[in-house]
């Protein structure tokens, strides 16, 4: 992994669940791209670790956080609201509001899935500016490249330039992949951390369009 630091660091709240991967990926890929280092519950697998310990110390290591609330409601009767992604994003909060003087100018990004969503579920949002992804991972990567351009201070390229160049990367790693011994499906479902290490490759290599093995 690259030398990682609170500059640069970025705390993802989300779903982790199927329906929720091609937005996760998509936020993950932007965030790589354009020189961040994304931080996940999920990228740490030592089953010995206390969730929210491990919570609190990814969102401790950030500057930046991007909480996805799409869970506001439930999809289907029976199913229970997911109470993981406010609580975290209330955790942030208080970092930004109580915690070190260097957490004080910590900057979020907060997705809904449709516009007003969340205002009748969590009121006390109300102030703060939220975006909508729509299910669209092209809309997500767009809001969270103009997100990082603006309070990030960084030269971005344009979403679209983005969104070619993750099609690329995709293919690419595929191919790399099932080189290496992998079913397609176990390409398709690497785990988290290992799908940063070989964004991260792939942009150290100069965004190469196919797979040549060493």
């Amino acid at each position: 992994m690259r030398n990682e630091s609170y500059e640069t660091s970025i705390f993802i709240n989300c779903p982790f669940d199927k329906e929720y991967e091609p937005l996760l990926e998509a936020a993950i890929f932007c965030c790589v791209y354009l020189g961040f280092h994304p931080q996940l519950a999920t990228a740490r697998l030592e089953a010995g670790e206390v969730r929210l310990g491990k919570v609190v110390s990814l969102i401790g290591k950030s500057k930046f956080s991007i909480h996805h609330l799409s869970r506001s409601k439930a999809s289907r009767k029976g199913e229970a609201l997911r109470m993981n992604m406010p609580f975290e994003l209330g955790l942030d909060m208080g970092f930004r509001l109580g915690g070190q003087r260097k957490h004080r100018d910590k900057r979020f990004l907060i997705f809904e899935k449709q516009r007003f969503e969340l205002k009748s579920a969590l009121s006390d949002i109300a102030g703060q500016d939220v975006d909508q992804h729509e299910d669209s991972f092209e809309i997500l990567i767009r809001k969270v490249r103009n997100f990082l351009k603006v309070e990030g201070g960084i030269e971005a390229p344009g979403s679209q330039r983005i969104l070619a160049d993750y099609e690329t990367f995709q293919a690419w790693l595929l191919e790399k992949k099932l080189e290496e011994g992998h079913s397609e499906q176990e390409a398709l479902d690497l785990p988290v951390r290992e799908r940063i290490q070989e964004m991260q490759s792939w942009i150290d290599q100069g965004m190469p369009v196919p797979w040549f093995p060493k």
